[in-house]
């Protein structure tokens, strides 16, 4: 009994608690009673009730961390913070907004009011440790907040201003439920819009400069009995050579063995094939221009192949 007496009079006894937050259970494990607990939580009191049964030990205004860790406290074992919160723990500048979204595996309890949103899913992200708090990786975070954010522009903010790559945003969202998402979808087709809009001048300007023929873009080759080849960025029939340089799609260039696979299909078929990296186009353009000549007089010193072009 003395050290429960001690443990009342400790000035550092919000230190024993992360953020100084506590379950009331665990003051009543340490000695204090409901009564005392309570009293210490009325006006004028040095504890304040963040919710039921989460004790803030201080008395001046709860912080974010505190509002954090009860609502850690109260969505209990498991729990990861997700949406603008955990955009905020990652470093985003993105204030609060609406209650603190966690979300906790399938077989957990829910809770959804004004101040906390804990939510089940079947997909419970692998926490990443953000400032000591469970934290869903940001392209989760960055979805989870567009689903309950009804405003194209802050969807748009909160997509594209804070630093989280677009692929990893767009590979979240392909395995998200569309429920919520739509706006989100909305905005990223306007990216991409946008993307292949600006591919489009760049390859057309490096075109120009190499003095070749204005292609056919985005064609799609097969064979002569309509066995699929692939979809090309450029297309030269005349001469049949193929270019991809993945101009329209950076955040997702393909990798270095689907590339070669690609280029090795097109070439059997007697197609002049040539895969460039977008990266090089940026860095190396001299070398790229040169590329495309000898290509192009090279598939022009060919037969032309026996290949079907189709306009998608």
């Amino acid at each position: 009994m003395t050290s429960n007496r001690a443990a009342l009079d400790l000035d550092r006894l919000p230190a024993l608690f992360p953020h100084g937050v506590a379950r009331s259970t665990e003051l009543v494990g340490l000695g204090l009673s409901g009564g005392r607990i309570a009293a210490r939580c009325g006006p004028g009191g040095p504890w304040q009730h963040l919710d039921h049964g989460v004790i803030f030990l201080g008395d001046d205004p709860p912080g974010r961390l505190q509002r954090l860790q009860a609502a850690l406290r109260v969505a209990g074992p498991g729990a990861v913070i997700t949406g603008r919160e955990a955009l905020w723990l990652h470093g985003a500048d993105v204030p609060p907004s609406g209650a603190i979204h966690l979300v906790v595996p399938a077989n957990s309890r829910s809770r959804a009011d004004g101040s906390v949103l804990v939510e089940r899913t079947s997909r419970i992200p692998e926490a990443l440790w953000r400032k000591g708090f469970p934290t869903a990786p940001a392209a989760r975070a960055v979805v989870d907040a567009c689903k309950r954010t009804a405003s194209e522009k802050e969807v748009r903010a909160l997509a594209l201003a804070n630093s989280v790559a677009l692929s990893a945003i767009r590979a979240e969202v392909a395995e998200a439920s569309p429920r919520g998402t739509v706006v989100l979808r909305r905005v990223l087709a306007e990216v991409d819009r946008g993307v292949r809009s600006a591919g489009t001048r760049i390859v057309t300007e490096l075109i120009r400069r190499a003095g070749l023929p204005t292609p056919k873009w985005t064609v799609r080759l097969t064979t002569s009995d309509d066995v699929h080849l692939g979809i090309v960025d450029a297309w030269w029939g005349d001469v049949g050579l193929a270019w991809d340089a993945d101009v329209h799609r950076p955040w997702a260039p393909r990798d270095q063995a689907s590339a070669s696979a690609r280029v090795a299909r097109l070439t059997a078929r007697g197609v002049v094939a040539l895969h460039t990296e977008p990266a090089r186009i940026r860095d190396d353009t001299a070398a790229v221009i040169a590329e495309l000549r000898g290509a192009y007089r090279a598939a022009a010193d060919r037969p032309r192949p026996k290949v079907v072009a189709h306009l998608d």
